[in-house]
């Protein structure tokens, strides 16, 4: 790789051309206490993906909260802590969320284990592999593994860079190769050590990271305008929409090559270790039906796993959040009906596939125009993540279905022994309950966080989302973009701002930032006084920095990238280089950027708000709501029977959870709860 003028390593140290360093190991003291912890915590959630994202909403904004709140469901009429609707809560709600991922992960955990490791590699990914190695057959070396790895890593990489649109540097193909294969050989960090950020530079994670960075410089020096610089594309295509459609996170690229290349390699020595056309065929369409078997399966098995679930929790025939406050209409109405003792028995019920995946491989090609092909590419998981169409499918149909099955048994049996009319109280209860939370989950986090970011951005200058919507746009434009999780306003990440905001190799690529961010409707003299005021302990690094190199200029109010492409076209033998030098120092010591400090706090922030606000009403509000409800529904303010209720003619559902369970159920809850009477 030729000399670059800026170069940041794994470890966070930034290299100017006048061979000066800035240290980037003591962090500033504005990201200390909350707000660092903020910004680490969601940096985690982001980097795991949906299966994280979701996870934190319905831990922190359900489960938790609805199953400790469960507890005074009732209590001002019967006096006690309500334990049942406490367990029933925490069976629903922890066995249901975790679920979603825990099985999509251990089905594709066995498929790679037992079936190879490339089906853990997208369909397309697969088939783009294989047509490098199909276009580089000679080159290929398979005298070991690491040779193969060597060969192959370094075909896929120069097919990734030569999809650059504009090449101006030579980049060290070799040196990557390099870094990846270290990587692979690395200890991991740990858990532990990962989550409380622990720097450990001969790690996998921050190896990996070290070429994340050196792979967004190399873009942004061979590309033009400003795109997805975390990203790669092997895949040929023309048109730009197909071409985003394809790009890969170049961290996943990464990984896929691993998969690919280790279970490519087993099964080539299986076979006798000779590297042919027809070997590469079979291996292909064998991986690609594999791979889209395993979607398949990661679908078929969560949803048989949601659809049993509400049979674990539903012990009783009744639902113990509506029980109490019937109990208190019954005892109103004198009909109390008194535990049955009597005994009651308790029952209990208790070659081809090698083809077969070969044959399915080839249908599911993205060279196919079957159905199946299409159905392939809109099914494709990623990690335990699995596909959007997938995930909408399994929490629609086969969450809520089963629940709604599961409590309409139980109100026709509650309301079965009164032989009064149905009451469809906890059916009800769940269709308010589930529906609110799945749209709330899937749309209202992301679309208060987008929000908040939208106005942020206006107001700094900073373009803190992936696109800012017009002034002009009307309501149903705001509404569409603001709740569409995948193609609408979206809240940039942590390290999607460090790609956009810092390695910058010289003033062209930063000039391409600012036009940018004005292109995005960003305001380039806020951006630029960011820092004009600094709070205690810091100083006005950027805005000191611009304005040595561009002057009085950067005091324009209505500033514009031309008024800056002036000066330095105006100024060019002028400019002094050891100003040009702190300028991008600042901007690229990720410590000290301010741009960057103040988008992962704001954004940490939104996203914090947005899961408290979530959490209000999904954990305590709306159970709340459907507690009053069910009471509006029996009773008065003053406690009294409602006027419906008083006719001796309409029956009050049988209450009591006790009255319905059979003797093995009883024994379960007396677990629990200790001895009932």
């Amino acid at each position: 790789m030729k000399v670059r003028n800026i170069e940041t390593s794994a470890h966070g140290a930034v290299k100017s051309n006048n061979n000066k360093y800035l240290s980037t190991k003591k962090s500033d003291t504005s990201f200390k206490g909350v707000t660092d912890g903020l910004i680490k915590f969601w940096e985690g959630v982001d980097r795991g993906g949906l299966a994280a994202s979701f996870t934190v909403q319905d831990m922190l904004g359900t489960n938790i909260p609805r199953t400790w709140a469960a507890r005074n469901v009732g209590k001002e009429y019967t006096g006690k802590n309500n334990w049942v609707a406490v367990i029933e809560n925490g069976l629903r709600e922890f066995l249901t969320g975790p679920s979603m991922f825990v099985v999509p992960g251990a089905v594709l955990y066995g498929s790679m284990k037992y079936a190879g490791k490339a089906n853990g590699v997208p369909v397309q990914t697969i088939k783009d592999f294989s047509n490098i190695i199909s276009n580089n057959i000679d080159k290929i070396d398979t005298s070991s593994i690491e040779k193969f790895k060597e060969t192959f890593y370094s075909n896929v990489l120069n097919k990734a860079f030569t999809k650059f649109d504009a090449p101006s540097k030579e980049i060290d193909v070799a040196d990557y190769v390099k870094r990846i294969l270290q990587m692979e050989n690395a200890p991991k960090k740990g858990l532990i050590n990962n989550i409380a950020g622990k720097s450990m530079p001969e790690s996998r994670e921050e190896i990996l990271q070290g070429i994340v960075n050196t792979f967004v410089k190399d873009k942004k020096a061979n590309t033009k305008g400003y795109p997805n610089f975390l990203s790669a594309l092997i895949t040929d295509v023309t048109d730009a929409k197909s071409a985003a459609k394809h790009e890969i996170p170049i961290d996943d690229l990464i990984g896929r090559m691993g998969k690919y290349s280790d279970d490519f390699y087993n099964m080539l020595k299986k076979s006798g270790g000779e590297l042919s056309s027809e070997f590469l065929e079979n291996f292909t369409n064998k991986r690609m039906g594999g791979r889209f078997a395993t979607n398949i399966a990661m679908g078929v098995f969560t949803a048989a796993a949601m659809w049993f679930i509400p049979r674990i929790y539903t012990i009783g025939k009744t639902n113990p959040e509506t029980d109490p406050v019937r109990q208190k209409a019954s005892e109103l109405k004198g009909e109390v009906k008194q535990d049955s003792t009597e005994k009651k028995d308790v029952n209990f019920s208790g070659g081809g596939i090698s083809k077969m995946m070969a044959d399915l491989g080839k249908q599911v090609s993205p060279d196919a125009t079957g159905k199946l092909s299409k159905a392939a590419a809109n099914l494709e998981s990623d990690w335990i993540n699995v596909a959007r169409p997938m995930f909408y499918t399994l929490i629609t149909c086969f969450t809520l279905i089963p629940r709604v099955i599961e409590s309409t048994k139980r109100d026709i049996e509650s309301s079965k022994k009164s032989g009064g009319p149905i009451q469809w109280d906890e059916t009800a209860n769940n269709l308010r309950r589930d529906v609110t939370t799945i749209l709330t989950i899937l749309f209202a986090m992301k679309g208060l966080g987008a929000v908040m970011a939208h106005k942020a951005s206006k107001g700094s200058g900073i373009v803190l989302t992936n696109k800012i919507l017009p002034d002009n746009a009307n309501f149903m434009q705001k509404f569409k973009n603001f709740l569409s999780p995948d193609h609408g306003v979206q809240v940039l990440s942590k390290k999607q701002n460090t790609a956009q905001m810092s390695s910058f190799a010289n003033m062209d690529e930063l000039m391409r930032f600012f036009k940018d961010t004005q292109e995005k409707q960003g305001n380039l003299y806020k951006l630029l006084h960011i820092d004009a005021k600094p709070q205690k302990g810091s100083e006005p690094l950027l805005y000191n920095a611009a304005k040595k190199v561009f002057g009085d200029v950067i005091e324009k109010k209505d500033l514009s990238v031309d008024d800056l492409a002036k000066v330095l076209a105006d100024s060019s033998d002028k400019i002094d280089k050891n100003a040009v030098d702190e300028l991008l120092n600042v901007l690229n010591d990720t410590k000290k950027n301010p741009l960057l400090k103040f988008g992962n706090k704001i954004n940490a922030i939104f996203e914090t708000v947005s899961l408290a606000i979530v959490t209000a009403f999904l954990g305590f509000g709306l159970p709340k709501i459907n507690e009053l409800i069910i009471k509006r529904k029996y009773l008065k303010d003053n406690n009294t029977l409602q006027k419906k209720y008083q006719n001796p003619d309409v029956q009050i559902p049988d209450y009591s959870i006790l009255n319905n369970l059979k003797p093995i159920e009883k024994q379960t809850y007396q677990y629990f709860l200790g001895k009932m009477k």
